[in-house]
């Protein structure tokens, strides 16, 4: 799984992809991102940041889309066209099983009464709003279609393979068994995408079971209802990776990029029990593990996970606001349960990390353990805490 989003509140994982943007320009620029196609390591999609690992911008690395501008909408491809006041969930309901269909809605709040599935081929797209904000290395995207759960455990359903759902605001689901949430994306192929989408306030997750990409979107505030602790208690809940293509991460790779992770009650990325790949770079992670000291990197029962370069622990600003250090002030930690029935942990690398920008070693994050040593290498970390 990739994702790029926001998140604050219990467990919540979190990261966003950002890019803002650099200026205007009068030469060509195809992706309106404001850098020029002469020198845009990414023409075709929007990416103003540049953000780039290898000379290949990553929105062109991760499959990321050019929202359309609004003078475009509907979209030339909707062929269910729900304007304000339709009963969403009928609408989406009525379309028949075996038909692929491009759902499009117009602006305004919608009230969820009844989950609404989507099937195999189905796209559900929210009328773009403005240009999503740059907050620190993240994108923040303000839909202007709201999804408002009425009584319903879950606001949408995605049930096949190739299904997309894109500028929504989605809050207010009540379920809090295992698999509810906002989105229940346990039935989605591994070609599901989330994308400039806001989900947040919800009793448990904000999507069940991810089977996908999630990028340039914000969570915050899920898992409210204490009953959806533990099992669910996240922000987004992945099952499987996702085969994306890196230098560093050549097959099955969890990948955490350009991300702003911050507030979580218990772990802000947590990547356990799996024989993968995880990278994770150019992150802000700060202020999370404060309710369980998890970290703001917990490695648990893994192998494969790559920490580094460019993330940033400890206390830190981020976009004008402050953040405290992460819980106990730890910023990875990895390690082993001992249990047979789990993968051993291995490969772990910590590598070219801040673990915070000031002085005081109180304001700094650790890596635990410490020394790293074992299955864990650490090298080239700078402002790394002691205990």
């Amino acid at each position: 799984m990739r994702a790029g989003n926001t998140a604050t509140g219990r467990n919540a994982f979190v990261d966003v992809l950002s890019f803002p943007s650099s200026g205007g320009s009068t030469s060509s620029d195809a992706d309106n991102d404001g850098e020029p196609d002469s020198t845009d390591n990414c023409p075709n999609v929007y990416n103003p940041n540049q953000n780039d690992g290898d000379g290949v911008g990553n929105a062109c690395e991760d499959g990321s889309t050019t929202p359309p501008p609004s003078s475009d909408w509907p979209a030339s491809d909707c062929e269910n066209h729900i304007e304000r006041g339709e009963d969403i969930d009928n609408a989406i309901n009525g379309d028949l099983p075996d038909t692929a269909t491009t759902s499009c809605v117009d602006a305004g709040e919608y009230p969820v009464s009844t989950q609404a599935t989507l099937k195999a081929g189905d796209k559900l797209k929210g009328e773009p709003g403005p240009p999503p904000t740059s907050v620190g290395p993240a994108l923040v995207p303000a839909p202007v279609i709201k999804l408002v759960g009425s009584g319903s455990d879950n606001l949408l359903r995605a049930d096949g393979n190739d299904i997309s759902i894109s500028w929504v605001d989605l809050t207010g689901a009540s379920g809090t068994g295992n698999g509810t949430g906002a989105i229940a994306a346990g039935s989605a192929g591994s070609d599901f995408v989330v994308e400039y989408s806001r989900i947040h306030d919800n009793a448990s997750l904000g999507i069940s079971n991810m089977n996908g990409t999630v990028r340039f979107s914000e969570f915050f505030k899920n898992s409210t209802a204490p009953s959806s602790l533990g099992f669910n208690g996240s922000a987004v809940k992945g099952i499987t990776g996702r085969t994306t293509m890196t230098s560093r991460c050549p097959t099955r790779c969890f990948w955490v990029h350009d991300s702003v992770v911050v507030n979580s009650g218990r772990a802000g990325i947590r990547y356990e029990n799996s024989p993968n790949e995880a990278l994770f770079e150019n992150n802000e992670i700060h202020g999370n593990g404060r309710t369980e000291w998890r970290g703001g990197i917990d490695i648990r029962d893994s192998k494969n996970a790559w920490v580094g370069p460019d993330n940033n622990f400890g206390r830190a600003t981020v976009a004008g606001v402050n953040y405290p250090v992460n819980g106990n002030r730890i910023g990875v930690r990895a390690t082993d349960s001992g249990r047979s029935d789990r993968v051993d942990l291995s490969n772990v690398d910590v590598v070219d990390n801040n673990f915070c920008l000031t002085d005081s070693n109180m304001n700094r994050d650790r890596i635990v353990p410490w020394p790293c040593a074992g299955q864990v290498t650490c090298s080239l970390n700078t402002n790394v805490g002691t205990r």
